[in-house]
């Protein structure tokens, strides 16, 4: 039941995501190639790595390791976008970003989890078969924000009353979701988070240093720098959720599995990091 409602959510989110989009936010980065550059090095390429290399240094293998690596190729979604507006950074951008990384990441999530499966979870032989994976998050991820997009074209009245309360209605329900399993999972929770909290604390802070770091060394402005490093620091937990209870068959009534449990870790601790951030950039900048 309760992988029914967060796939319902995550495809609900990200069709809300669609709708605050128009065609010409998927081509604000290829208008800029630095910025374009940037970007793909950070989410696309860094995120992956640095993920790796801190499970592999904190020696965390197993079902929670794959968990970290599902949410490394996580875009950012619509709260990243909101971060980057409270942080003055540049929104378009911003959105620019999380619509790119939302249409890739059908592509590069089950890739990645194709390559770091069997060095993270040898013992275990999870259905990690690339086509069939892609086609289930672009169904979830991907093709929810194009129908989006479509509606916002074809019916603009239509979709701009609707963005508002499918946002809304969308991110309750998944906090809702979220909290409900892990309150479930308590004991699960609380058992594990002295082996996840460093793990993604240290993740977090680190792409956020780092989106800074490549933002500055490119010589980008100010506000593309914290567009950057917003989208390298900020995923998208639902998408890691969902993804978790799909290789997973330990997803029953309301708990969630091992497999998705960094990434709703991740979206609780990543506020602690996230709020300094935003103020810092607000009124330091």
């Amino acid at each position: 039941m309760i992988e029914a409602v967060l796939a319902g959510s995550l495809a609900f989110i990200m069709f809300s995501l669609g709708l605050s989009l128009k065609p010409q936010d998927f081509w604000v980065a290829f208008q800029q190639p630095k910025t374009l550059i940037a970007g793909a090095l950070v989410q696309i390429a860094l995120l992956p790595i640095i993920a790796f290399i801190l499970l592999t240094l904190f020696g965390l293998q197993g079902q929670l390791a794959i968990g970290v690596m599902i949410l490394s190729c996580c875009p950012g979604g619509i709260t990243s976008n909101i971060m980057t507006k409270l942080s003055r950074g540049d929104v378009a951008l911003s959105i620019s970003y999380t619509s790119l990384a939302s249409l890739v990441t059908a592509g590069t999530l089950p890739l990645v989890l194709s390559v770091t499966a069997p060095i993270l979870l040898p013992q275990q032989n999870i259905e990690l078969s690339i086509l069939p994976l892609s086609l289930k998050v672009f169904c979830l991820a991907t093709l929810p924000v194009l129908l989006g997009v479509w509606l916002s074209q074809v019916a603009p009245e239509l979709a701009t009353r609707w963005e508002l309360y499918s946002s809304r209605t969308a991110n309750t329900l998944f906090v809702l979701v979220l909290l409900g399993a892990l309150i479930s999972q308590w004991d699960v929770f609380i058992a594990n988070l002295p082996i996840l909290g460093p793990i993604l604390l240290l993740l977090n802070l680190l792409m956020l240093s780092v989106g800074l770091g490549i933002g500055n060394l490119l010589g980008l402005k100010q506000s593309q720098i914290t567009s950057l490093a917003v989208e390298a620091g900020f995923q998208n937990g639902t998408i890691g959720i969902v993804v978790g209870s799909l290789i997973s068959d330990e997803l029953v009534q309301a708990e969630l599995s091992r497999f998705s449990l960094p990434s709703a870790v991740y979206s609780i601790l990543m506020m602690l990091t996230i709020i300094p951030f935003v103020l810092w950039r607000r009124y330091s900048i």
